[in-house]
């Protein structure tokens, strides 16, 4: 379906790439939706509906998906984006109850929050021939990929597989792809041992040492990565499914620039 009258929902969608991809979708006409834990402290923007929820419940991501069929009449795009980061945390960093915590944590929201998503779309998106898109991060791939300790590592990982497998699943009615970004500055929060805490407290530094880390020194912003998915949604990309698309400034490739 061409743009203008698509229906989509965002998971994750008050803020960072979530929020981007969701403005781009409203900003060409589509009805858009975003499931979110709390309503944003100002509105996302004309044409997207918040809906309050948790992605680990199974009835909030059903909730969303039934009332995206209700405002737009169908849904054609589905982005699994919200997400948690683990604040790096490795094996020796803690305690074993502490380490069960952060991981069960980070792997409910990052791979079941995904599954669930996607099982509460599966029908919505036959039914339309539309396709589903999540973020995933370098993380995917490499171990240490944006600042990953072992729940993290092993998470990104699982999301890679999950949409390996929905790809296969799902066709040749329902494409699958991802967008796997490199030191995105955004919001994204850290499950700790007792509450969350946002994993890039000190952006400029986070910035500065992505732009040194990666060949083209480039950090890429929510609004420029909303494209890849606006692209993986569209006709162009009808071609395309078990896809992941990495816009890191060349770092999975190299590190650094001797020419620079």
């Amino acid at each position: 379906m061409t743009p203008g009258g698509r229906g989509v929902l965002v998971t994750g969608g008050c803020s960072g790439i979530g929020l981007a991809v969701a403005r781009a979708h409203a900003a060409r006409g589509d009805t858009v939706v975003v499931l979110d834990r709390q309503e944003p402290a100002q509105p996302p923007g004309e044409g997207i509906e918040v809906v309050v929820g948790d992605v680990t419940v199974v009835a909030d991501n059903e909730r969303a998906v039934a009332r995206v069929l209700e405002v737009a009449g169908r849904l054609d795009h589905f982005v699994g984006n919200a997400g948690i980061h683990d604040g790096g945390l490795r094996l020796g960093d803690a305690d074993a109850d502490t380490l069960r915590r952060v991981l069960t944590r980070v792997l409910e929201v990052d791979v079941l929050g995904y599954a669930l998503g996607a099982h509460a779309s599966r029908e919505a998106l036959l039914a339309t021939g539309g396709c589903m898109t999540f973020t995933l991060s370098d993380a995917s791939f490499e171990v240490q990929g944006n600042g990953a300790g072992l729940s993290y590592a092993a998470a990104k990982h699982a999301g890679l597989g999950l949409v390996r497998h929905l790809a296969v699943d799902l066709a040749p009615v329902v494409r699958v792809n991802a967008v796997a970004p490199g030191g995105v500055i955004t919001g994204l929060a850290a499950a700790g041992a007792t509450s969350e805490q946002p994993v890039f407290a000190d952006a400029d530094a986070i910035r500065n040492a992505v732009e040194r880390l990666n060949p083209l020194h480039v950090v890429m912003r929510p609004e420029e990565l909303a494209e890849l998915y606006l692209f993986l949604a569209s006709p162009a990309a009808r071609g395309m499914t078990g896809e992941v698309l990495r816009p890191d400034g060349g770092l999975s490739v190299g590190r650094g620039n001797p020419c620079s």
